[in-house]
């Protein structure tokens, strides 16, 4: 089985990368439960109920791409559809529903009451993708060229120009590279 890759550096960026490939994916993490189960299992959100994740595929492929055009419109400088911004609103709210503070340390952090339920994983997407838009920071927000895939630029120059280096870094320096030294 391919290993989850996390590139994004943010739940919610990560969470639009299940996909390796828009308009035509040659990998989608959110295809089957089982595949859902391992992602969400790689991202640390213990899901254990199958059936249920079964029945919510549809809607965390809606919220996928939801979030995936609301960061890809920002991170090319354009506005987020308004329809997006509303459905990631929509589960942020439901997920309000179920969540208290609890004390962590020094300050607190959100707690859902049942965090095996399968929306917890639509619901922390949905924090993570608010906590991003009211706190960012957007203005390092990046999308490969190659694959598509949402980041937040971390390096310290802010010069991340791909998802990853060692896949389509390598690639298009290869490339660039065939091209320069192939005549």
């Amino acid at each position: 089985m391919t290993a989850v890759e996390l590139v994004g550096n943010a739940l919610c960026l990560d969470f639009a990368n299940t996909v390796n490939a828009r308009p035509v994916a040659e990998r989608d993490w959110l295809a089957t439960p089982e595949e859902a189960l391992t992602w969400a299992g790689a991202v640390g959100l213990a899901v254990e109920d199958p059936a249920g994740l079964a029945e919510a595929l549809p809607e965390a492929r809606e919220l996928r791409e939801a979030v995936f055009r609301v960061f890809w419109a920002l991170a090319h400088g354009g506005q987020p559809p308004r329809e997006d911004l509303a459905a990631l609103m929509a589960a942020y709210a439901e997920g309000s529903g179920h969540a208290r503070l609890d004390e962590d340390g020094d300050t607190y952090r959100l707690r859902w009451e049942d965090p095996r339920t399968v929306r917890v994983l639509l619901w922390e997407v949905a924090e993570s993708a608010v906590e991003l838009l009211t706190h960012g920071p957007l203005d390092r927000l990046g999308a490969c060229p190659s694959c598509v895939w949402l980041f937040l630029d971390t390096s310290r120059n802010r010069r991340r120009r791909w998802c990853s280096m060692t896949t389509c870094g390598s690639r298009d320096k290869s490339r660039r590279y065939y091209a320069t030294h192939s005549t």
